[in-house]
């Protein structure tokens, strides 16, 4: 069991160093890993994002896959991660201070502290089709990509088998000057944070955000 997670109820692999924690979850969940597993790793060097785009996670931030089994239709993952991005960005909001907002359909973005009116805990305005927060009008400039979402999922065309949710966000790490649009918590913030309070925030939010999609989706077929 992982010091970062002592009372998690699946197992917790946590590694210092990892090719892809996504890639790692997909095989046990392949191999029939309890719901809620989850793969840590302090960096990475083949992490990667949407569309096969390679996503830096050097050392400070946070990367990790987890496998959950939703007995919901295939054509509801996209929801799932317009759900996960919703979390992390109340998660980061709540835990940083700063204006967190999702870019459709899964990236995080934040804007630095005291730009445009932030500092506060608002994580943006709701969308009232959908109850999940989106990019503000206003602003859009200062915001930055802190965090990227990867969901692959495995099953038939009317059953979800599986479905590995990868999350990265910048938190503590470095980011290369030649991506100018991603940006990092603690340089937004102006202070540094602890990795086990963020995956903890993170995780407590995404499973409020998941048992309402499971409802909704329990509902629908009902």
């Amino acid at each position: 069991m992982s010091e970062l997670l002592p009372d998690w109820e699946a197992p917790v692999v946590h590694l210092t160093s990892a090719e892809s924690t996504q890639d790692l979850a997909r095989e046990m969940a392949e191999k029939r890993c309890p719901e809620w597993t989850l793969v840590i790793a302090d960096k990475q060097s083949h992490g990667r994002g949407r569309l096969g785009r390679k996503w830096g996670s050097s050392k400070g931030g946070l990367y990790f896959s987890m496998v959950l089994r939703p007995e919901v239709p295939p054509t509801a993952l996209a929801h799932l991660s317009l759900t996960t991005a919703s979390a992390v960005a109340k998660a980061l909001s709540s835990i940083s201070g700063l204006q967190v907002a999702v870019k459709p359909p899964n990236d995080v973005l934040a804007a630095p502290a005291g730009v445009d009116g932030t500092g506060g805990s608002d994580p943006g305005p709701e969308d009232p089709a959908t109850g999940k927060i989106s990019v503000p009008l206003a602003g859009k400039e200062n915001l930055k990509k802190v965090c990227g979402i990867l969901a692959e999922a495995s099953g038939s065309s009317t059953k979800t088998d599986w479905v590995v949710l990868g999350i990265g966000i910048n938190v503590n790490n470095r980011v290369p000057k030649s991506l100018p649009r991603a940006g990092v918590l603690s340089e937004l913030a102006g202070r540094e944070f602890v990795i086990k309070d963020v995956l903890n925030e993170v995780l407590a939010e995404f499973r409020r955000e998941y048992a309402q999609f499971l409802n909704v989706y329990r509902r629908n077929l009902s």
